[in-house]
């Protein structure tokens, strides 16, 4: 008994060593990226939530969510449709700080890639269309009918400024999610990337 005592403590020492080791990792990525970091760039995670986990099922690929850089300065800022990231304000367009965006209660891992086929003119004429969407509902739903979620989001503000830019949507037929939709793979794999950084590496 005593012996699986000290096991015991042994045990949860580690285990908080290795959450704060974690944690201290992160944290120090964030410092490392920040400066680096541009208006217009896209930010990826994989989600903690089970939505998140069907949605990467099913759109393919590293991610469940994904958002774009406004703002930089004083702090980076990162606008995006999500469902419950806040309670206070839950299914609609908006904007986190990057600590937000990337807290380990919401991020298993995240990723950064610059989109080099806009100029930086029009990155920013993207971020002030997408902040024109601040508040608006969260509403996922196929190519079909009336929709707006993460993806589609910032789709439909890049398409007002390069009308030629296309992604590819994917037909569902699960439960809910039947008709085409536009999952956060599609822009990951986009060719005209570079990725800045991934975490964990």
């Amino acid at each position: 008994m005593r012996s699986f005592r000290y096991f015991l403590i042994i045990w949860l020492l580690f285990v908080n060593v290795s959450v704060v080791n974690a944690q201290e990792s992160r944290n120090d990525s964030i410092s490392q990226i920040s400066s680096t970091l541009k208006i217009g760039d896209w930010i990826f995670r994989q989600g903690t939530a089970i939505d998140s986990l069907l949605v990467k099922q099913l759109g393919g690929g590293e991610f469940s969510h994904i958002g774009m850089i406004i703002s930089v300065a004083p702090e980076v800022k990162i606008i995006h449709a999500t469902t419950d990231d806040f309670e206070n304000r839950p299914s609609q367009v908006l904007i986190s700080t990057l600590d937000e965006f990337i807290s380990p209660d919401l991020a298993q891992t995240y990723a950064i890639a610059r989109p080099i086929f806009l100029t930086d003119e029009q990155k920013q004429q993207v971020a002030d269309i997408l902040q024109t969407k601040l508040g608006e509902k969260f509403v996922l739903a196929s190519r079909e009918k009336p929709h707006l979620y993460c993806t589609t989001l910032l789709y439909d503000a890049i398409i007002q400024v390069m009308p030629d830019f296309n992604v590819e949507w994917q037909h569902s037929d699960f439960a809910l999610f039947y008709g085409n939709y536009l999952y956060p793979n599609a822009f990951a794999k986009y060719k005209d990337l570079i990725w800045i950084y991934k975490y964990p590496n």
